[in-house]
């Protein structure tokens, strides 16, 4: 066990303005060996080495710090690697071994001396027989190299330690360690996050493609992507305070978990956190993600009265070799903390090729981006498909408004392929609004030509865009603006999103209406809340979901459900309109069942809008 010197000096007792180290057989590359040495540090000059450290050591510097000594360690065998700054006040320290306690206290001691050389020079400092005291044990043997900052001056010192058992520290040693502290000195300046003190998204790319630049042939590395679970709720209720209160609380617990752990940390954005293991396997870092996901559990957090649960949801991912590495395995995990916010939250989950979800979401985040452009350009075209009476099924004047994207080769892209990213990047509102603007130019333009016929066209509206404040007032200014009567145009809401925004449902629909405005409740029979709210919102038209008309004429329940919708509905006065009408014996049924109006191939397949509101021209000029 290693003790404490007594002595500064042999005979010569300890004062409180002196501290003395004793160096044996120190040597300086490049320079000619001497003899024993002793560097005395007095309490003025230990005042001047603080006054010196210009740099402030932020978390995301302890970060970088922390990358080189687990590093180095690999690179330059050693027992202990350390470092230290000019003032003493920051060190940072690994060892593996179970005596690593006491081998921290000889670093912590011995750094005085080692610092006060690496101020005057430049070179790596070697010392293979240090002890504490003169004719005294054998410590052990260092290598010291200064780590200058971004303006030449003194950062710190990385200090390495092998046992007196372990051999001596070679110039090629040194000029490894020297290589490296210099690669060290550029990434200390790692950008921050001011609230956490970890390295932002771009800080932390620069330590990761200096980590993968390290590794060359070794091990495979994976990272982790955590997302904080229903932090919206926290800044919904208590306030963004409090939700930054929570991610502080969060990116602690993180960090007190991965103290010990090779790992780089870092704040990518507002809730969400990035975690990159070098030299890890994937079925290791979902095991640390557990551990991590247990610490964030167990994080008391009380913010006035309220006591706040805490999760984090993780993704996984490994980071294959290659340019652009990292990014394409922190969207892997981006998508498999999704797939893991989808399954219940607080978990961890892995990017898998063949897992139908995150397929998905990989499809979504590959679609995103040509959705926005073709929304911001105008690539998309309106369609609209025919609602007409069962009775005369020829007669349309009615229309459901459909859109279709354009690809980059001219191609329709059918909903299908774009709603689920829509929705799960917020683009719903955007779509509705595009779709409106353009729905009321044409029919604006269309009125004025000679022999135009008013008609109905239907507008879909989604929940997001029911929730959106600022919707109503531009919605009326849309309509006055056109000049477009208020009775030809009728809004669809699915019971979903009506009852979830039931409020501002009820607004949007007072102020409509006297614009003349019909409304009709859309895939009625899906949701679970109709009943009980119905009576509560001003709907003319009521569609019956297309999942009870397409089996109707084989499934006694979806029969039996189609007459009691439509029962409901004439008692309240409403029309009721049957989806998916798909062949003319349904037709028939529906008909003997009182339904009054058909949407489907059978009665009419989607045609562009321009076609639709083209005035019928006179027979005589048809030629």
């Amino acid at each position: 066990m290693f003790e404490p010197f007594a002595l500064d000096g042999p005979g010569q007792p300890r004062t409180p303005s002196q501290k003395h180290v004793f160096l044996c057989d120190w040597s300086l590359i490049n320079l000619p060996a001497f003899g024993l040495r002793c560097f005395p540090v007095s309490s003025a000059l230990m005042q001047s080495c603080s006054s010196d450290a210009a740099r402030v050591h932020t978390m995301s510097a302890s970060a970088a710090i922390r990358q080189f000594l687990f590093e180095a360690q690999q690179r330059v065998s050693c027992h202990a690697i350390a470092f230290t700054s000019p003032s003493r006040d920051h060190f940072d320290f690994h060892c593996s071994a179970a005596d690593a306690t006491e081998v921290r206290r000889v670093l912590e001691t011995v750094a005085d001396p080692f610092l006060l050389e690496c101020r005057n020079r430049p070179e790596p400092v070697v010392s293979n027989r240090v002890r504490y005291e003169a004719n005294g044990p054998l410590v052990g043997r260092f290598l010291a190299v200064a780590v200058p900052d971004d303006k030449a001056q003194l950062a710190g010192v990385v200090l390495i330690f092998r046992t007196m058992e372990q051999k001596a520290f070679s110039k090629e040693d040194a000029r490894a360690i020297g290589l490296l502290t210099h690669q060290l000195s550029k990434i200390m300046s790692v950008p921050a996050d001011p609230m956490t003190g970890l390295p932002t998204r771009s800080g932390v790319e620069k330590l990761i493609e200096w980590r993968l630049g390290s590794r060359n042939a070794r091990g495979v590395s994976t990272v982790l992507y955590g997302d904080i679970d229903q932090l919206h709720v926290v800044n919904d209720l208590l306030g963004f305070e409090a939700g930054d209160q929570v991610i502080a609380a969060v990116a602690h617990a993180l960090q007190e978990q991965l103290a010990t752990r090779d790992a780089v940390l870092s704040r990518l954005s507002g809730d969400r956190f990035t975690i990159f293991f070098p030299d890890c396997a994937l079925e290791r870092a979902r095991a640390i993600g557990d551990e991590l996901r247990d610490a964030v559990n167990q994080v008391p957090l009380t913010i006035g009265s309220d006591t706040i649960p805490l999760s984090i949801s993780f993704g996984a991912a490994t980071v294959r070799g290659g340019d652009r590495s990292f990014d394409h395995a922190l969207a892997a995990a981006e998508v498999a903390c999704k797939a893991a916010k989808d399954r219940g939250r607080n978990r961890v989950e892995s990017y898998e090729v063949h897992d139908s979800s995150i397929n998905r979401r990989i499809d979504d985040i590959a679609i995103v981006g040509r959705l926005r452009v073709a929304l911001e350009k105008g690539n998309f075209q309106i369609f609209g498909q025919p609602i007409a009476s069962l009775l005369q099924p020829e007669e349309v004047r009615r229309y459901e408004m459909l859109l279709r994207l354009v690809d980059e080769k001219g191609r329709l892209v059918l909903p299908g392929q774009f709603m689920s990213s829509a929705t799960r990047y917020q683009l719903l509102p955007q779509i509705d609004r595009c779709v409106i603007s353009d729905v009321l130019t044409r029919l604006a333009t269309a009125k004025r030509e000679p022999g135009f016929e008013p008609m109905h066209l239907s507008i879909n509206l989604s929940g997001p865009t029911l929730g959106d404040p600022t919707f109503l007032d531009w919605l009326v200014v849309q309509i006055d603006s056109s000049g477009v009567p208020g009775d030809w145009l009728e809004f669809e809401l699915t019971e979903t999103a009506a009852v979830s925004n039931l409020e501002q449902a009820q607004r949007l629909m007072a102020r409509l209406a006297e614009c003349g405005c019909r409304f009709a409740l859309d895939d009625f029979g899906t949701g679970l809340s109709s009943l009980a709210h119905l009576k509560a919102l001003n709907f003319s038209v009521l569609k019956i979901d297309g999942s009870f008309i397409r089996d109707i004429l084989h499934n006694e329940r979806s029969d039996s459900l189609v007459r009691a919708v439509t029962q409901l509905a004439h008692g309240m006065g409403m029309e009721t309109v049957a989806e998916y009408v798909e062949t003319p014996e349904i037709c028939m049924r529906l008909i003997e069942l009182g339904v009054q109006f058909g949407q489907g191939y059978a009665i009419g397949r989607p045609r562009p809008l321009d076609k639709i509101l083209q005035p019928e021209l006179p027979l005589a000029n048809a030629g």
